[in-house]
């Protein structure tokens, strides 16, 4: 399970639930309160509850543990999204690879991700893409930047 999955089903539950990603731990905070529940983003299996009193009043305290035990046990390298970059292949707004989602076929356009084109990548699809005879790009001199 992914951070950001595991943080979108556990405020499903709550809203009073808050997220804190600080000092390594994926913990939830409740009534302002924090460490009441939380897993160690250092090692899997690593879920542990701070206040029991507090925790067992919580609400849909239940769920909320099982999603947590979910990403306790996820592997440490699977919990994180992967990074997506956008190829930037020469300057203006119209200079990034863009990727018909149809045909597979490469053209340049703007940064928006549609329905028919895929502008974001991440670093192991850029790897497939640069093995690609029908993609005639020259990858030292591309540019990789940060997509949001």
């Amino acid at each position: 399970m992914k951070y950001s999955e595991a943080e979108k089903r556990i405020k499903a539950l709550s809203s009073e639930y808050e997220i804190d990603m600080r000092g390594g731990y994926f913990d939830v905070a409740y009534n302002e309160r924090t460490h009441v529940i939380y897993v160690s983003g250092d090692y899997e299996y690593g879920l542990y509850v701070g206040y029991v009193n507090t925790f067992l009043n919580m609400p849909f305290n239940n769920k909320l543990y099982m999603v947590l035990a979910e990403l306790a046990m996820t592997p440490l390298d699977q919990r994180e999204e992967a990074k997506k970059y956008y190829v930037k292949i020469f300057d203006g707004e119209l200079g990034y690879l863009n990727i018909d989602i149809s045909t597979g076929f490469m053209t340049a356009g703007s940064v928006c991700e549609t329905e028919f084109f895929k502008t974001k990548f991440t670093n192991k699809a850029i790897e497939q893409l640069k093995k690609r005879d029908d993609i005639p790009l020259d990858w030292n001199k591309v540019t990789l930047e940060k997509a949001e």
